[in-house]
């Protein structure tokens, strides 16, 4: 690293004295020494040979002689002016003090302390001085420069102020002071450091200041709020020569820019909160820039997919030319687009009422869009229209009219009906539309009654048209309670029934007709069956009555003869019958009444408790039952009939089984009568309920084929089905169905 000065070698650590040498050779300082009577007896220095003096110049003149001026800092901190006898005083009492000496035109800080001798007591005074002339003519130049900064901002509400790069204030002014109320001689001479306090923000300003960096905070004082820039003042050198600094008063500024956040944000809120859609896009780009809540519930969008989007693809792909025209051509202000197609995130189309604005945002040429989804509007209004249109097609004529009575609308079925032009009769009287009107008295007192108490009514009644034409019409007139009017109006649906009167004539003497002729094939029925079955009961007697008299005479051959006779005789007869008991069953002959199908059941085990018990039967009945509202000897005849179905056809390889059991569906009660017998292929499920339809043989199994033809009958007759599920081998299950009570 180069040779080191033969001055501080390393006896220097043994003697100072080569070590003093070199500092009074080389720094701008006088050290001196004076005795107890201030005698000077001690000069050396760099700043004596800088004024072309030597030590004897000093040494033998008294301390007190020289002109300085000494002052005295005192234990609390204040500073007081000395003579220079009253200061050596001090000085040889144990004190030290400052003083500034002017020699040969410059300046000196001078330092004074007490000399302490090896015994402890003071022997004299040692001192040492810096020249300080260059600072003391930046002083100068600073106090002028001072006067002139005071008479250009004196009149400014600031405060100016300068710090030294040691942290010492030199300048405090402005008018700014006097409204904090501030002495600037109580700041002048301060350092920041005492200044700042417990302020952080004040020792990070000046820190980067002082590294040539512009700084700025903010302070409360005396209820104001202060805005304090520092600006650092490099010198020629590159070093920071002071940093200057200004203080303004920015509480109007802040309660300005408060006043704007408010605004802000209470805009801000409108615009989020709207509960219309509201949305900002660049009028240049087309993408988003700013949303609100409702936009994105309304598009099913989150926030981060919203903004950036192009506004283009809000809109379908064939209507994106019409929104780039209109982009184009937006004027200043509203602009309003009605029943604007746009599309949702799930590709759902929605209808917009869309006002846009082309407003400035963020310094852009932007466009403000509000929408308010009208898409319940738009379905309704075309609802209406479509409704209209399906209303102008009703054969009927549909009538509406105001609380005066005056036509309001008519469909095309009107004016057909009434031979009136469309359009002719709206804004006129009702009975415009006709001659003349006619109704009983009685159909009109009822009418006016089911007005009053129903608000609608329907009858009859005779139009005569303007050609004479007359038309009997059924009127069905409902009140209407239309807004903006005290009066009501009401809307009537007429129906041309002219040939309806002559069809119900024609149809009420047909069925006064078939009337009378059922009554005759009731009697036919009764008689026939009656006389039918007494040739059959004569010929099996006298067959009978031959075999038993000739019984000797009688060949065998013969004897067979006459048993095939009886027992044709006997099966014919149970045909009729069955055939009287088939009819027996009707619809007029059904006596309802409220029954509980578990006292029905018991009555049914008992009566065919014989059957039961020779064939084993178990009869299972999965109860309980609801009531039935059913004539109660055709509901016990139906399960008799469809228990002993089960019966006859069981399985001759197990016990036979019947099960009944209940479901209840809406509005109905399905029961179920379910066996184990020998089933049935399901191709014959619609063919054995018809009469006299049998699967079997009658030596399989006997019978005449009416029973389940009978359940089918009671079934229908009380408002309900039946029906089969079955498979070969496994059995059978009959359903049907009763109305729930």
């Amino acid at each position: 690293m180069g040779s080191r000065s033969p001055t501080f070698s390393d006896s220097s650590q043994e003697n100072p004295k080569p070590l003093l040498d070199y500092i009074l050779s080389n720094s701008p300082i006088v050290l001196f020494s004076a005795d107890e009577t201030g005698l000077m007896n001690f000069a050396s220095g760099k700043a004596l040979d800088m004024l072309g003096l030597d030590s004897s110049a000093f040494i033998g003149t008294n301390f007190v002689q020289h002109e300085w001026n000494a002052e005295f800092r005192e234990e609390d901190g204040s500073v007081r002016s000395l003579e220079q006898t009253e200061a050596l005083r001090l000085v040889l009492s144990g004190k030290e003090i400052s003083a500034e000496a002017v020699f040969l035109g410059r300046y000196f800080a001078v330092r004074i302390s007490p000399a302490i001798g090896e015994d402890g007591k003071v022997r004299g005074l040692v001192g040492v001085s810096l020249d300080i002339t260059d600072r003391k003519i930046a002083e100068d130049i600073l106090e002028k420069r001072t006067v002139d900064f005071h008479t250009l901002i004196g009149a400014l509400p600031v405060i100016v102020f300068s710090i030294s790069p040691e942290g010492r204030i030199i300048l405090a002014d402005g008018k700014g002071l006097e409204r904090l109320k501030i002495n600037p001689k109580e700041i002048v001479g301060k350092t920041i450091f005492e200044r700042a306090g417990n302020r952080p923000e004040v020792m990070e300003a000046f820190s980067k200041a002082l590294q040539g960096e512009e700084s700025i905070y903010h302070t409360n004082q005396n209820d104001l709020l202060l805005e304090t820039r520092m600006y650092p003042r490099p010198g020629k050198n590159g070093r920071i020569q002071e940093i200057l600094g200004i203080v303004y008063d920015i509480s109007d500024r802040k309660e300005y820019e408060s006043k704007i956040k408010q605004n802000e944000e209470k805009y801000r809120s409108l615009f989020q909160n709207n509960p219309q859609i509201m949305f900002v896009f660049d009028r240049t780009s087309l993408k988003i820039l700013a949303v609100n809540q409702t936009a994105l519930l309304a598009y099913g969008y989150s926030e981060d997919e919203f903004i950036g989007k192009l506004v283009s693809e809000l809109r379908p792909e064939e209507d994106q030319a019409y929104l780039y025209q209109a982009i184009r051509n937006l004027k200043e202000g509203p602009n309003s687009f009605p029943e604007m197609r746009h599309l949702k995130k799930d590709g759902n189309i929605m209808y917009l009422d869309i006002v846009s604005s082309p407003i400035k945002f963020q310094n852009t040429d932007a466009v403000l869009v509000s929408g308010t989804d009208v898409s319940e509007r738009v379905r309704i209004t075309r609802e209406n229209r479509f409704n209209m249109e399906v209303i102008s097609q009703v054969n009927d004529a549909i009538i509406a009219l105001d609380g005066d009575m005056n036509i309001t609308y008519y469909n095309a079925s009107a004016s057909k009906m009434y031979e009136v032009e469309e359009g002719e009769c709206l804004g006129k009287h009702y009975t415009s539309l006709f001659k003349e009107d006619w109704i009983s008295e009685e159909n009109y007192k009822e009418a006016m009654e089911d007005w009053k108490d129903l608000g609608a009514s329907k009858r009859e009644l005779i139009h005569t048209l303007r050609s004479g034409r007359k038309i009997t019409i059924e009127s069905n007139f409902k009140k209407i309670n239309a807004e903006g009017y005290l009066v009501p109006g009401l809307i009537m649906v007429n129906r041309d029934i002219s040939e309806k009167i002559e069809s119900r004539k024609s149809l009420e003497e047909a069925l006064l007709g078939l009337a009378k002729t059922n009554k005759e094939l009731e009697q036919f029925a009764y008689i026939a069956s009656h006389d039918l079955q007494e040739p059959l009961r004569t010929i099996a007697s006298y067959l009978q009555l031959l075999e038993r008299k000739f019984s000797d005479e009688i060949k065998p051959e013969m004897r067979e003869f006459i048993q095939v006779s009886v027992e044709a005789a006997k099966r014919q007869q149970g045909l009729i019958e069955s055939l009287l008991s088939y009819s027996r069953v009707g619809s007029d002959s059904v006596k309802k009444s409220k029954g509980d199908p578990n006292l029905i059941l018991d009555e049914v085990r008992k009566d065919l408790s014989s059957v039961i018990q020779e064939t084993k039967t178990n009869l299972v009945l999965e109860g309980p039952f609801p009531e039935v509202y059913a004539d109660q000897d055709q509901i016990r005849r139906l399960f008799s009939n469809l228990i002993s179905n089960g019966i006859k056809f069981r399985s001759s390889s197990r016990s036979p089984e019947i099960r009944i059991k209940v479901k209840h569906i809406p509005g109905a009660n399905v029961f179920s009568v379910s066996d184990n017998g020998i089933g049935m292929d399901p191709k014959y499920f619609d063919r054995i309920f018809i009469i006299f339809q049998k699967l079997h043989t009658r030596s399989e199994y006997p019978g005449t084929g009416i029973g389940l033809s009978i359940c089918k009958k009671i079934v229908e007759n009380h408002g309900g089905r039946i029906w089969v599920q079955s498979s070969i081998g496994k059995g059978s299950e009959f359903f049907f169905s009763l109305p729930e009570v």
